[in-house]
């Protein structure tokens, strides 16, 4: 292996890092990526809508609850091939497109893990989907570790 002392950087408090911004306190996603997704105009496409999905699905950790947020758009996936077939974002769906950006913009930020402190994990679950969270009390407050989500297929 050969190190590339030209692009390595030691000592820093914080660093940019595979579209994560890593600190001492913890990782939040890049505010570009962020403004990216939440400049991504609404999709009209199959593929604009796996695209939308896909950017999203990144940080998906960093969002309580995404899988139910992101449901009704993850319906009009279902049975499209990955072509380029029209889709309508109206309605619920466009309500669920909004809510996606927002809640990315609000995305939490996430503590490392601290070994000596108490760690919990957070379960729920619906009709539709069901999530986590996992946590730890450090001085005296909640910080979340990582969300989980998964929407439930219907039986």
């Amino acid at each position: 292996m050969v190190i590339n002392t030209s692009k390595c950087e030691f000592g820093k408090k914080e660093i940019t890092f595979l579209g994560y911004h890593v600190s001492a306190n913890g990782v939040k996603p890049l505010d570009s990526k962020v403004q990216a997704i939440k400049d991504f105009p609404t999709p009209k496409t199959v593929r604009e809508l796996r695209r939308f999905l896909g950017m999203l699905n990144f940080y998906r950790r960093f969002i309580k609850g995404a899988a139910e947020i992101q449901a009704p758009l993850g319906s009009l996936l279902t049975g499209s091939v990955k072509g380029s077939r029209s889709v309508d974002i109206s309605g619920e769906a466009l309500h669920a497109f909004e809510q996606c950006k927002t809640s990315l913009c609000q995305a939490a930020f996430l503590a490392h893990p601290d070994l000596n402190a108490r760690l919990v994990l957070v379960t729920d679950a619906s009709d539709k989907a069901i999530g986590a969270t996992f946590q730890q009390v450090k001085n005296g407050s909640w910080q979340p570790l990582a969300f989980f989500s998964k929407k439930l297929k219907p039986t």
